[in-house]
Formats: structure tokens, sequence, C-alpha cells
């Protein structure tokens, strides 16, 4: 092996900008590799999480037999997906499956107080 083969040898182990790859200077641990850059952003709500929240509200005041039905199917539909990673919105489907059950325990409590006020007018 010549000086020649040494210094070949040695070019070959540098990269472009003059960094020696592969080699480690004596006393230093290895760095652990660079992470991936920015982490991901947050997904958008899914437009079933957004419809059920929105149902779920006016359910409450509206209509309140139908929407609150709805709006239950929607956000536990939208909650597995969130929970799958399909989409995000799992706050607004949590809220829309709340309201939707607060609006069909109202439509039945007021069912019930309707039966028993027309029975009792006989």
């Amino acid at each position: 092996m010549t000086s020649t083969d040494g210094e070949e040898y040695m070019s070959d182990q540098m990269n472009n900008a003059g960094v020696a790859t592969g080699m480690q200077a004596p006393g230093y641990a290895a760095q652990p590799p660079a992470g991936h850059g920015y982490p991901m952003a947050p997904q958008l709500p899914s437009g079933r999480a957004t419809a059920s929240m929105v149902l779920g509200i006016l359910g409450l005041v509206l209509i309140p037999i139908i929407l609150p039905i709805i709006a239950l199917c929607l956000g536990i539909s939208a909650k597995r997906m969130a929970d799958r990673g399909e989409g995000g919105g799992r706050g607004q489907a949590v809220t829309g499956i709340v309201l939707g059950t607060i609006g069909i325990v109202f439509a039945a409590i007021g069912a019930t107080v309707a039966t028993i006020q027309a029975v009792g007018a006989f």
C-alpha cells in the first residue's frame, strides 16, 4: 500500500462536505439519528363528528325526537372512526353523543308527561 492508496482510502471515507463518514472520534458516544422533522398536524374533524354535534344542539332546541337519535348514531360512528385513526373530531363526536342522549331523555320525559296528562284528563 503506497501513500497514494492511503489518500484514496481517506477520500472514500469523506463525504462532499469533507466530514468523515463511518468514522468516529475516540471518546465520543454516537449520537442518535435525527427525528422525522416536524410532528404531524392534528387531523381535521370529520363531517360526521361536526354533524353529530350540530344535530345534538338543534335536537335540544328545535326537534326533540328525531334529531337527537340521528345525533347519537352519527356521534357513535364518528367516535369509532376517530378511535381507529380514520378522522379527527373525537371531542365533537362525544359532544354529539352526550347531547343526543340528553335530547332522547328529554323527549322520553316529555312523552311520559304528555301521556299522563292525557290519561288524567279522561
